[in-house]
C-alpha cells in the first residue's frame, strides 16, 4: 500500500466523508481520491467505507479497525521526515498551533513575541476554538500543538502536558458589597447574579459544579465564552464573575476590582496538548520552553513517547 492511499482514507474521514472537501484539502481531483480509496480497499481485501448510491456514509467495521493504524502510519512517515531534517539546523518553517481566545490573548502573546525575535524565519499559524476543538485539531494532525484548559475528555491519541496553575479571582464592579466582606463564601457569591463561562467549557462546568455540590442555586445572569466578555458584562453591571487571575489587569481593567477565590474553587490548570508518538521539530521545543521553562524537551518527549 502507498502513503497517498492512507492520506486519502484519513482525509475523507476527517472531512466527514465528503470527497469534495477531502479533495480540496489534498489538492487532488475527486476521481483521483476515489481511485486511491478503491485501490487501498482492493489491496486489503475489505471495504473500509460504507457507500450508498455513490455517497460515502461512514466507516465499516474494518474501516474502524484500520483508521487508527492508518493515522499511526502517516504519523510515522512525518516523524521520519522531521527526524531526517533535525541535524540540518534549519531555523525556517511554520508552527501551527491551536488555542482558545483567552490563551491567545494572555498566555501565548508574550511567548510568541519573544520566540519570533529569536526565530524570525519561523512563522506562527494560529487557530482558535474550544478546548474540544483544539484537541481534535491536534489529534488529526492539523496543528502541532494546542494550548488550553484541558477538556474533560481527551482523545486517547492526545497527551496533555500541564505547565502552570492559575489562581481564580472574583471580578466585581467598583464599590460592590462583596469587596467589604471579610471572608467570601459560596453562599455569599450565590446571593448575587453570576456571569459564568459556558458550562460546556471545563472552567464553567467546574465552577457551577462547586455551587451544585454545596446545594446552592445560582442566579445565572449571562453565560459567556471567554474572560474578556465576562469582564465587559461585569463592568456593565450585569453581575459578578470568576475568572483566571492572569486575565485581570489593574491597569487595563480600571473599572473592576478582584478578590481571590482559590479557597472556593481551587486553581485552574493550563496544558499543552500534543499528539502521542509525534516527533516535533527542534524549534517547536524551543517555542515550548519559551512558553514555560518547565516544558523542557526531555520532559515533553518522555510524555509523548511513553506507553499509554
Amino acid at each position: 500500500m502507498k502513503l497517498r492511499q492512507l492520506q486519502c482514507f484519513c482525509a475523507v474521514v476527517d472531512a466527514g466523508f465528503n470527497i469534495s472537501r477531502a479533495s480540496a484539502v489534498l489538492h487532488a481531483t475527486q476521481p483521483a481520491v476515489g481511485k486511491q480509496l478503491r485501490q487501498l480497499e482492493e489491496e486489503l481485501g475489505a471495504d473500509l467505507l460504507l457507500r450508498q448510491g455513490g455517497r460515502l456514509l461512514g466507516l465499516t467495521d474494518a474501516g474502524e479497525r484500520t483508521l487508527p493504524w492508518a493515522r499511526q502510519a502517516l504519523q510515522s512517515a512525518d516523524n521520519i521526515r522531521v527526524a531526517a531534517q533535525e541535524g540540518t539546523g534549519d531555523t525556517r518553517g511554520t508552527i501551527e498551533l491551536a488555542t482558545t481566545h483567552t490563551h491567545a490573548n494572555y498566555v501565548l502573546l508574550p511567548a510568541i513575541l519573544a520566540f519570533t525575535k529569536r526565530f524570525p524565519q519561523v512563522h506562527i499559524g494560529l487557530q482558535q476554538g474550544t478546548p474540544e476543538q483544539v484537541a481534535e485539531l491536534v489529534r488529526d494532525g492539523k496543528v502541532a500543538l494546542g494550548v488550553v484548559h484541558p477538556p474533560a475528555q481527551l482523545p486517547r491519541e492526545i497527551v496533555a502536558v500541564p505547565f502552570f496553575l492559575s489562581r481564580l479571582v472574583l471580578v466585581m464592579p467598583l464599590n460592590h458589597p462583596l469587596l467589604k466582606e471579610k471572608a467570601l463564601t459560596l453562599e455569599k457569591l450565590a446571593s448575587y447574579p453570576l456571569i459564568v463561562q459556558n458550562p460546556a467549557r471545563p472552567q464553567g462546568a467546574r465552577i457551577l459544579r462547586q455551587f451544585q455540590q454545596a446545594g446552592l442555586q445560582v442566579n445565572l445572569a449571562v453565560q459567556a465564552l471567554d474572560a474578556d466578555v465576562m469582564k465587559t458584562y461585569v463592568a456593565a453591571g450585569l453581575g459578578i464573575a470568576v475568572i483566571p487571575a492572569f486575565t485581570y489587569s489593574a491597569k487595563n481593567d480600571r473599572g473592576l476590582r478582584v478578590r481571590d477565590v482559590d479557597h472556593l474553587f481551587g486553581p485552574t490548570p493550563s496544558a499543552v496538548l500534543l499528539k502521542r508518538q509525534s516527533y516535533l521539530k527542534h524549534f517547536v521545543y524551543a517555542f515550548l520552553e519559551q512558553l514555560d521553562p518547565t516544558l523542557a524537551r526531555g520532559r515533553v518527549e518522555a510524555l509523548i513517547f511513553e506507553s499509554e
